[in-house]
């Protein structure tokens, strides 16, 4: 429970020391129960993706070496997110990884199901496939042993989402993914404002956007990304800053659209995602070239 509660980065450092202290006891089903939430929680915990990919591919060596074909399925998934987001050309090029995923009836396993979609959410999110994103969140929302930690992060992403849908299909059950994901995230900010509450600033951020209430907008923003900042997510600093940018892109005031853009890039350097850098640069050309 305490990823409900506490730092969740505490809660990094206290899986990998599980880890050592597994392997050193010969203890290797404790131990990499814990390296498994130990990659899984710094990946939600916005942990720089370079180090998490060399923790990852450490975990894979050793969990290949005892012969451990479901931690390193894991891994294997792990490894194919991590790599995605750093380089968008990765999910196109022909590792293994996919293929070595799809052998063996061990896939069916709940828990692994669970991983696969959740990952295929996220990569498809940061990529920006809202639909696909959307996909596979349904059928991970429908699994009856979904994780309560795995669902209120993927109940944000999902929000957030729909907002990235709304602006193509104004579909009004859309809109109430995000009322009744704010509810959900208030709830868990009550146990833990570190974890949660950038979730819940963001998520007002977008729907007073979306309703045209600026100046609400304007402080919720703000709110957001000093709450990332605060609690070291620099993934979602760097979204935080990205949806503010298109909000003032949005109003026309493209001078705060290009400083939040800007602070979005640097967030995303950081995090070491190339993919989001190189997007976001994008954006920094339009409105250099006029906002066009």
């Amino acid at each position: 429970a305490a990823h409900y509660t506490e730092p969740i980065q505490s809660c990094e450092k206290r899986l990998k020391r599980g880890f050592e202290a597994g392997m050193s006891n010969g203890d290797t089903f404790s131990a990499f129960f814990c390296a498994n939430h130990h990659i899984r929680v710094s990946m939600i915990g916005g942990g720089n993706l370079s180090t998490l990919l060399r923790e990852t591919e450490y975990y894979l060596n050793i969990a290949g070496q005892h012969g451990n074909i479901v931690a390193k399925k894991f891994f294997l998934m792990y490894q194919r997110t991590i790599m995605v987001l750093i380089d968008k050309d990765a999910s196109n090029k022909n590792d293994g990884v996919s293929d070595e995923l799809s052998q063996g009836e061990s896939l069916c396993i709940t828990r692994l199901s669970e991983t696969m979609n959740f990952q295929k959410a996220l990569q498809s999110f940061w990529l920006g496939y809202a639909e696909r994103s959307h996909h596979y969140v349904l059928k991970l929302l429908q699994m009856s042993v979904l994780g309560r930690h795995h669902r209120l992060v993927i109940t944000f992403f999902h929000a957030i989402n729909s907002f990235m849908m709304l602006k193509r299909k104004g579909i009004s059950k859309l809109r109430q993914i995000a009322k009744d994901a704010l509810v959900a995230l208030r709830a868990a900010a009550k146990d833990s404002k570190w974890n949660y509450g950038n979730k819940v600033y963001l998520l007002e951020a977008e729907l007073s956007s979306h309703e045209g209430r600026n100046e609400d907008a304007k402080s919720f923003y703000a709110a957001a990304i000093l709450a990332s900042r605060s609690s070291r997510f620099k993934h979602e600093e760097g979204l935080a800053c990205e949806l503010a940018g298109f909000h003032y892109k949005k109003i026309g005031d493209l001078h705060r659209a290009w400083g939040f853009f800007n602070k979005a890039k640097q967030c995303y350097a950081e995090w070491g995602s190339d993919v989001k850098v190189n997007f976001i640069t994008r954006q920094l050309s339009v409105l250099r070239d006029g906002g066009r």
